[in-house]
């Protein structure tokens, strides 16, 4: 096979409690889908590991993913001219170089590719690295489908193609013109068949918040045009949001549902229901071909798009969990970081959507560089008024690609610049990187990385108590239950959260108290 697809596997230090699964490669199968309907075939194949079983523990560094050997033996039997993989995460980047330098290794004439959100935001770092041959730069179905057909066809100048990133022969850094996004999303089409798709969907069952399996997640839309400050998804996609039809994204329901068995569907968008007519008629679609399935909106929905006859739709159309992207209960604190929306509207569509029993979730951040304790307690105290079920309190984490991180840098809280400044790859400066934005946590104005800390996991512990007792009201319960299946699932909700308020009392950590 000329053209393989890496997805990767990922490390952690041993004492990390991170542990992470394959996941279905969306992007990839993007990229494997396009270039089939090209007439270009080309492998996926996974790296990681679908089983905690498999881990690999060396150097004091945990493995969640094949070794090496696995790896060469794929190459040498495979022969591949070219081989792409995404790098999404900065922290996954120490990964992925470790993957480019083994195929270099094994057969330096190989090409290696690099797309996604990291790499494009780095590129000028990426591509200095000698085991990266070439980086696509923001949507790459089009550009990746020029470059593979310029590299089999012998072409030796890629000037031409747009969205590329390269050094030439001198080692000077060559970008091209940037490539414009695909206006018609509906021209590109998913290839379930490119992957080992029962894998991929088999290892679920593992969470209790799901209600229905298999499950798997599916885009619909593309971008936001949003101006969060804490975002990076702009570097691929701009401030641009562009959407599948309804009818071409219930298609891909209906196939997944009716050929897979796939019963529950998580959209992955980061803005769905931007476009409010489109996404009233993805449930019209649902309901007219009387398709029985259960949906969520995992990663967060506008609230401000959102109306009691949308919500009302979503619920017959098989939507039963909705999380909203609150952030911050302080008023002064989402105009900071670019939510300037109403929290009584939110807590208007929160509080209906539990009328109608559905199930809610709230995001929250803490740690804004500016935000005061009050401002803080104002985030907690609207996430237990506000009627949502469940709260979830994250620790901002200013990543260099975002608007927050100016501010940071600009007050001498944090600054990046050694990672980015040398002209070679240095781990040790990388992974310090990531320990300060992962794990220690970082600075504001009034609040050292420890207390953050703290005030998170007191913001826990005061949301589960006080969430707790208002379980114990019958009412609210039994607006969530139509059904056997909503009785079993509510069951589920409650020995868990039970399980939860036991262990707020003793953990003293919040990754094992939400994770464990």
């Amino acid at each position: 096979m000329e053209i393989l697809l890496f997805n990767q596997y990922f490390t952690s230090d041993i004492k990390s409690p991170d542990r992470i699964l394959a996941a279905m490669p969306i992007n990839l199968l993007y990229l494997a889908s396009y270039l089939k309907n090209k007439h270009i075939n080309c492998k996926i194949y996974e790296l990681g590991i679908f089983s905690f079983d498999k881990i690999i523990v060396r150097n004091n560094r945990v493995r969640c993913g094949v070794g090496d050997e696995e790896i060469i033996s794929i190459i040498k039997n495979e022969t591949p001219k070219i081989i792409g993989l995404g790098c999404m995460y900065s922290r996954h980047y120490i990964d992925i170089i470790s993957v480019t330098r083994l195929i270099k290794k094994i057969d330096s004439s190989i090409k290696v590719i690099l797309g996604g959100n990291h790499a494009t935001s780095f590129c000028d770092m990426v591509v200095k690295e000698p085991s990266v041959d070439f980086v696509v730069m923001g949507e790459g179905e089009i550009t990746c489908h020029e470059l593979c057909e310029a590299i089999l066809s012998d072409t030796k100048d890629f000037r031409e193609i747009n969205g590329l990133a390269y050094c030439d022969a001198k080692g000077d850094i060559v970008k091209t013109q940037k490539r414009e996004l695909i206006k018609n999303l509906d021209e590109l089409t998913l290839d379930y068949s490119l992957l080992d798709f029962a894998e991929y969907i088999g290892g679920v069952c593992t969470t209790p918040f799901l209600m229905r399996y298999p499950a798997i997640g599916i885009i619909s839309s593309r971008g936001c045009p949003g101006n969060c400050v804490y975002c990076t998804v702009k570097a691929v996609w701009g401030r641009t949001w562009r959407a599948r039809s309804a009818k071409r994204t219930v298609d891909e329901i209906e196939l997944l549902y009716t050929k897979y068995g796939i019963n529950e569907f998580l959209f992955l968008d980061d803005s769905a229901s931007l476009d409010r007519k489109r996404w009233s008629n993805i449930c019209d679609e649902i309901i007219k071909r009387k398709l029985d399935i259960r949906w969520t909106t995992p990663n967060g929905i506008a609230h401000w798009t959102l109306d009691k006859d949308i919500l009302r739709k979503m619920k017959s159309a098989g939507c039963y969990r909705v999380t909203f992207g609150i952030e911050s209960g302080n008023i002064e604190t989402r105009k900071f970081l670019g939510k300037p929306y109403s929290l009584e509207q939110a807590k208007e569509m929160i509080q209906y959507a539990n009328k109608i029993g559905m199930w809610t979730i709230c995001t929250n951040i803490l740690g804004f560089p500016y935000e005061t304790k009050k401002a803080m307690d104002e985030t907690v105290r609207f996430a237990m008024t506000s009627g949502t079920d469940f709260a979830t309190f994250f620790i901002l984490a200013p990543h260099v690609t975002s608007d927050v991180y100016s501010c940071f840098k600009k007050e001498g809280l944090l600054n990046f610049d050694f990672v980015f400044s040398s002209s070679e790859f240095d781990q040790e400066k990388y992974e310090e990187m990531n320990r300060i934005l992962d794990d220690r946590g970082t600075p504001t104005k009034y609040f050292t990385p420890e207390e953050i800390k703290q005030i998170q996991i007191k913001a826990y512990r005061s949301f589960i108590i006080y969430r707790a007792f208002s379980f114990l009201n019958p009412l609210r319960l039994l607006r969530k239950i139509h059904s056997r299946e909503d009785f079993k699932y509510t069951l589920r909700l409650v020995l868990t959260g039970f399980k939860i308020l036991v262990k707020s009392f003793y953990k003293k950590t919040t990754k094992t108290l939400l994770y464990d």
